[in-house]
């Protein structure tokens, strides 16, 4: 249809969005709404970008405060829903002049406020929304009556030559008394339509009344179609376990989340910005690509993995090709909100002949002679005490007191990081202890004076000269010390190739963060005329210095070399940003670093993007998590992960960086699974489901271009066939596959002990759940079963119980509303904890028995 766009303040836009079109009756609920809505989005909490009004001409609402982006995308979206109400066909019987319409029934129900008073109306009005989904929604395949039936079959031509021989059955029987007539029961099949039913069967209602019922069923007729098709017309991933999470508890492995399975929040790609994880996913070997960029960032996952690409597009890995540019979480700045706990006891000393006399009450030369085998006069109170102290004669293996015990730290604090980074880049395991080794005298000092004010140990500091000049060596004697280390991941006897940033750094805060990267870039790091440089002959330390680096918003390329080490180098606005957030101690490389800034006043612009420069096929076990808030999240520096025409128009734009990265975050925000277990986004699931249509039947398999007879490149026809024929409940019911279920996590949950728990995982049976849940809207279906119950002009309803019982509070409070528009008692059988009962209500108070 053609379109008319009108851009309106918050204020308009909420309304609209209470009373579902401009110019509707007024009433007391959807002025609810609009105060629940507006308060929403002035808290920040939520925000309507589009209202479309299914009209010709259609109407989009734009809100004025909008920016250019959100409006881009918008229309884009209301385009879609625009070819959605021309072609559907549960769209063909709906009235496309609603917004006169409802005006004049608004205009009509003032004037009978103004004759009845408002107090009577509104209360009228409530009665008949509470039950206004109530309608039939096939309403207009017209039901023949059984007269018609009977006088059809009637006027019917005989079929056959042997038909009349039904006509000889009551031949020659003897004329039978007429039957006794049996009460007729209204309606004569069980009515769906109970507003309706009530608008032409409710005996005591006046004009002015049932015209409001109409009103309110003409209205629920018009969105009817939009309930039904909601999911289409809204419509209209796992990485490996070395990958690194950015999460409110620092940088996790995603095998290790994936079996700790923490409630945490993680990173999603917005500065600063974190999300919940309400699902963890792992499968075992699978095939895997590994993507490498230019500047040697890496991440490896399936093949149906998404990442984000530099437009803000999503990409399969499996779609990705060399040459394409891939989006960095540049500048994330998500890290642990809490200081590390350590959790480490230090070794308590082994018993000692001392400890033995001491319990014993007799000297440590009596204790000796006892244990030598000769006799002493308190041989059983000293037996006891060897018992009690467990002690066993001689050194190997024990552990001694010491004259100044270690001091055990409870959190990794800032000094204790800046000594593991210390230790981490130039620490060794000596026969005679732990020893560093500096070049710069003043800090050498003060590293030795750290490692006792931090842990209580002294120091010894030597100097040493080298053939390279003098050098100095700090020398810490601790057994305790090195289990320390050992607890907090930094092995010093591991060779250089295996070192790696301590698993302790990795899930502290960023000041924490910052001084572990300070004295390791001290150690092996250098700043000059390239900048600055880290050299490791650890890859993996080198892709997790690149990968904590990002999170700063400081980009570092990697560069091999002849000697099998590999550089970090950071240059530009980077090392700028490197001096602001890390920065060196040592004096010299301060300077240096300063030098090489102050030489470079002016950086070009720095691309937060990347270009895949490798693809490496492999298999491993892979790991994914659903994020709803965002289904975003960071791993290794990448946006891990969209409606289908509206990406497909914004997608054509001529969007500038900036419209791109507001466009893929918008969109990523809009089209993510529901926070809720009960509820699902029909954004989400219906983008979803017309890509894998698309994606089918453009590319069908061997087998169904053999069997069924597809022919590759039909995506788009079939799409267009699927809009103009299904509503939500086919849609799920013929699209919805097992591949479909997996990637979408629509598994079955249920409310246990204030928990929500996955009970069953076959995708037919959540497909099949999932479509019940959608049959009629998702509303109970409620027939007229008697009109005139125990000849009593009483209304009898039945429930078409098919496993989902009724809300009995709710119910009896529609009973009531129910009673006001039909007169008499009501009643409404159903079923409740696997019995029928009998729901009653009599205009003073409801009652419930059961049926035998």
């Amino acid at each position: 249809f053609p379109t008319h766009f009108e851009v309106e303040p918050a204020s308009m836009m909420y309304e609209f969005g209470a009373y579902g079109n401009p110019g509707r009756f007024s009433h007391w609920t959807h002025g609810k709404a609009y105060h629940q809505m507006k308060m929403m989005y002035d808290y920040g909490l939520s925000k309507i970008y589009e209202l479309v009004i299914n009209t010709n001409p259609c109407y989009g609402f734009l809100m004025e405060n909008n920016s250019v982006v959100q409006n881009k995308l918008v229309i884009a979206h209301v385009m879609g829903h625009c070819d959605f109400f021309k072609n559907n066909a549960y769209f063909k019987h709906t009235s496309r002049q609603m917004i006169e319409t409802v005006s004049v029934n608004a205009e009509r129900i003032r004037k009978y406020e103004y004759e009845h008073g408002e107090r009577e109306v509104e209360e009228f009005l409530d009665a008949v929304l509470a039950i206004q989904e109530h309608i039939d929604p096939y309403v207009n395949i017209r039901r023949k009556s059984p007269e018609e039936y009977e006088r059809d079959r009637r006027r019917r031509p005989k079929e056959g030559p042997y038909d009349d021989l039904w006509s000889l059955e009551n031949r020659g029987k003897p004329q039978q008394e007429e039957e006794r007539p049996q009460r007729r029961r209204f309606p004569e099949e069980p009515e769906k339509d109970i507003l309706r039913f009530l608008l032409e069967r409710a005996p005591d209602l006046e004009e002015w009344q049932r015209d409001v019922i109409g009103i309110v069923r003409e209205e629920m007729r018009y969105f009817l179609p939009q309930m039904q098709t909601k999911i289409m017309n809204e419509g209209w991933a796992c990485a490996t376990g070395e990958s690194l999470l950015a999460t409110e508890r620092g940088f996790v492995r995603f095998r290790d989340l994936n079996e700790a399975r923490e409630p945490i929040r993680v990173a999603s790609g917005s500065p600063g910005a974190l999300h919940p994880i309400t699902d963890f996913h792992n499968e075992e070997r699978v095939p895997t690509l590994r993507l490498t960029t230019r500047r040697g960032y890496t991440i490896e996952g399936a093949l149906k993995h998404r990442v984000q690409l530099a437009d803000g597009s999503w990409a399969f890995l499996r779609d990705v090709k060399p040459g394409d540019r891939i989006a960095l979480a540049h500048g994330t700045d998500v890290w642990a909100r809490e200081p590390f706990a350590i959790g480490y006891q230090p070794a308590e000393p082994d018993p000692t002949l001392s400890d033995v006399a001491d319990s014993a009450g007799t000297s440590v030369w009596t204790v000796m002679r006892h244990l030598a085998g000769r006799p002493t006069r308190s041989g059983e109170a000293i037996d006891a005490a060897v018992a009690d102290a467990r002690y066993t004669p001689g050194m190997a293996g024990k552990v001694m007191p010491t004259r100044r015990p270690l001091l055990a730290p409870t959190q990794l604090t800032e000094p204790l990081a800046l000594l593991l980074g210390t230790f981490v880049g130039d620490g060794n395991v000596t026969k005679s202890g732990i020893c560093l080794t500096c070049g710069d005298d003043a800090y050498a000092r003060r590293l030795a004076d750290l490692a006792e004010t931090a842990l209580g140990i002294p120091a010894t500091l030597r100097e040493d000269h080298t053939s390279t000049g003098r050098r100095w060596r700090i020398e810490v004697h601790s057994r305790e010390l090195l289990r320390l280390l050992e607890a907090l991941g930094v092995d010093l006897a591991a060779r250089t190739h295996d070192k790696g940033v301590p698993n302790a750094v990795l899930r502290s805060p960023k000041a924490v963060v910052s001084a572990f990267l300070r004295a390791y870039f001290d150690a092996d790091g250098y700043a000059g005329t390239d900048g600055v440089i880290l050299s490791s002959a650890s890859k993996e330390m080198i892709r997790t210095v690149q990968v904590l680096l990002l999170n700063y918003g400081i980009l570092a390329t990697q560069r091999s070399q002849a000697d099998g080490c590999v550089h970090l180098e950071i240059r530009g606005a980077s090392a700028e940003r490197y001096r602001a957030a890390i920065g060196f101690q040592l004096e010299r490389k301060r300077r240096a670093l300063d030098d090489y800034l102050a030489s470079h006043r002016w950086f070009k612009t720095e691309d937060p993007t990347d270009e895949v420069v490798s693809i490496q096929a492999g298999e491993a076990d892979v790991f994914d998590i659903t994020v709803d808030a965002a289904h975003a999240y960071v791993a290794n520096g990448f946006v891990n992960h969209n409606s289908f025409w509206h990406g497909r128009i914004m997608r054509e734009l001529d969007l500038t960086d900036d419209e791109y990265i507001e466009y893929s975050q918008l969109n990523a925000g809009v089209l993510s699974p529901s926070p809720s277990r009960r509820s699902i986004n029909p954004y989400y699931i219906g983008i979803k489901l017309w890509e894998d249509i698309l994606k089918r039947w453009d590319n069908p398999s061997d087998e169904e271009q053999k069997t069924l007879g597809r022919v590759p490149g039909k995506g788009m026809e079939k799409i267009f066939e699927v809009r103009e024929l299904e509503n939500d409940v086919s849609f799920l019911r013929n699209y919805l596959t097992e591949e479909m279920v997996e990637e979408l996590d629509l598994y079955v949950y249920e409310l246990r002990d204030d928990e929500w728990v996955i009970t069953e995982k076959d995708w037919q049976k959540t497909r099949d759940q999932l479509v019940a849940s959608m049959t009629n809207m998702g509303y109970p279906v409620l027939l007229v079963e008697d009109g005139d119950y125990r000849r009593n002009r009483e209304l009898y309803l039945r429930h078409a119980y098919e496993g989902r019982e009724l809300d009995i509070a709710y119910a009896e409070k529609a009973m009531q509303h129910v009673y006001k528009l039909w007169g008499r008692s009501v009643h409404i059988e159903t079923i409740a904890d696997g019995e029928p009962i009998l729901m009653s209500y009599d205009g003073h108070e409801n009652v419930m028995r059961t049926l035998s």
